[in-house]
């Protein structure tokens, strides 16, 4: 009798934390907000720009190609913390601090102002991954991450860029995209590219590099 009390309270308990461990995913789902139609076109309109504007060898009309992935992924926005020591720590990989964005000045004049920084902030809520167009897909050579990624275990040869999603300011006239391109253990580089609407397109009004390999 004692037994099968044991079992049942140990079963109860199981079930108990399942449900409470669902509750979790849920809300954390809950938490992730779709891009609107107007942010899916920007998007896929700044994917179209960067392909162009910064000569990326991914259309299957080049002679010599590489690959694009197709998924993009959020760049996640941190606000530094002050260490014990005083000391600021650089931003973890594939992480970007609000400040590094706030600071950058473009023909002497700041790209994000403090205006932008609540709206910056709430991209954090925003959906994860995004998909490019099926239109702009028809005239590159894509792949996924996820592909190249096993690529890479195996020890098979790989070319490939991957992008981030834009980071919006507050009026969606500004936009910063990081790129990396990634051809081998020591093969690769990283940038950030900052674009500007102007006259309703996407033009890059500064690029530099962030990491080389």
């Amino acid at each position: 009798m004692k037994k099968s009390i044991i079992i049942l309270t140990i079963s109860l308990f199981i079930l108990s934390c399942n449900k409470k461990n669902e509750n979790f995913q849920k809300k954390v789902e809950l938490i992730e907000k779709p891009l609107s139609l107007k942010e899916i076109k920007d998007i896929n309109s700044i994917v179209e720009t960067i392909i162009i504007q910064d000569s990326l060898k991914v259309l299957k009309s080049n002679e010599y190609t590489n690959f694009l992935c197709h998924d993009l992924r959020r760049l996640p926005i941190d606000i530094p913390e002050k260490q014990d020591n005083g000391l600021v720590l650089p931003p973890a990989p594939g992480r970007i601090y609000l400040t590094d964005l706030l600071n950058e000045r473009i023909n002497d004049e700041i790209f994000f102002t403090t205006k932008d920084s609540s709206n910056i902030i709430a991209q954090n809520s925003k959906s994860s991954k995004f998909i490019i167009d099926k239109s702009i897909l028809k005239n590159i050579n894509s792949t996924s991450f996820e592909k190249e990624n096993a690529k890479q275990k195996k020890g098979e040869n790989y070319r490939f860029y991957e992008m981030t999603i834009p980071i919006f300011s507050l009026d969606n006239q500004k936009a910063y995209v990081e790129l990396g391109y990634h051809c081998g253990t020591l093969c690769g580089h990283g940038k950030a590219i900052y674009l500007k609407k102007i006259n309703g397109k996407w033009i890059i009004v500064k690029k530099f590099g962030t990491w080389i390999s």
